[in-house]
């Protein structure tokens, strides 16, 4: 989730390495507590961080700091999600559409990229709605996050440890030259062992290949993330979306493989509850 290695004024594999060991040292503790906490606290910290998520998204798609879509955006995502806290999730969603549109048309009137405006509040703001329903609304929610975060954190590390200790060939080298194979498949690995691990401790459960399919499939739902993140960074011409987390670039450099994950955890569970009439 760093930039492309090989840029003058990128740090070294080491001092990278340390500095993302750091950041995570901090991080973590953070999201676990306020997912093991909820309501109130949970939900503020996914607000914080969708209004710096919709900073560097709109920084990015407008090359200019605090432009209107900026205000437009972080707006939308604090009141979506403060009616998303008091379970009002349908009104919630109908705020992250109509943020989009604003967007829209905020964009238009600088000429930049209307569309990337719109795009945004969908990117981040709905799977930021539906995080908090999965904390809030679904059965052993606090199990289930947690688990989606060591998930998530666990596939970023093997990915990390798999292309840097195997190296190899190139997952897709005109997207991200710095992702390999290897990496790849030490990302589903990674995902797999943390499910089959995580299901005793998270939900009583005892882990087998159900959890291992589950952990591999969620892994490969973050490493498209990922990858996803990166064509983005690509197409506007940027490294990093922001420096705010050293060693790892910016929120949503950090958080682009648990945007994917928690869409497609939320479109399984919201379609099974429709399929059990539950």
């Amino acid at each position: 989730m760093t930039g492309e290695p090989g840029s003058a004024s990128a740090p070294r594999s080491k001092d990278t390495l340390a500095l993302r060991i750091l950041s995570a040292a901090f991080l973590a503790p953070a999201a676990i507590g306020a997912s093991w906490l909820g309501g109130p606290v949970f939900a503020g910290l996914v607000a914080f961080l969708c209004v710096l998520m919709a900073f560097e998204w709109s920084r990015m798609i407008e090359r200019t700091d605090l432009s209107p879509v900026f205000y437009v955006l972080a707006f939308g995502a604090a009141a979506a999600l403060i009616i998303a806290s008091s379970g009002r999730y349908l009104i919630a969603f109908l705020i992250c559409g109509a943020s989009a549109f604003a967007a829209m048309g905020a964009s238009l009137k600088g000429a930049r990229e209307p569309r990337w405006a719109a795009f945004g509040a969908l990117y981040f703001i709905a799977p930021s709605i539906a995080l908090i329903w999965l904390r809030e609304d679904v059965a052993n929610g606090r199990g289930l996050v947690l688990l989606l975060f060591a998930i998530v954190w666990s596939a970023d590390t093997g990915g990390y440890i798999g292309g840097r200790l195997v190296g190899g060939p190139k997952l897709s080298p005109a997207i991200s030259p710095a992702k390999t194979w290897a990496g790849a498949v030490g990302g589903l690995i990674a995902g797999a062992v943390a499910a089959a691990i995580g299901a005793p401790i998270f939900f009583g459960e005892t882990g087998g290949p159900a959890h291992l399919a589950m952990g591999a499939s969620l892994g490969l739902a973050s490493i498209i993330g990922d990858m996803a993140e990166s064509g983005f960074k690509r197409h506007f011409g940027i490294k990093d979306m922001s420096g705010f987390i050293p060693g790892h670039g910016g929120v949503l450099d950090r958080l682009d493989g648990m945007i994917f994950v928690t869409t497609a955890v939320t479109a399984v569970v919201y379609g099974l509850s429709l399929a059990t009439g539950l």
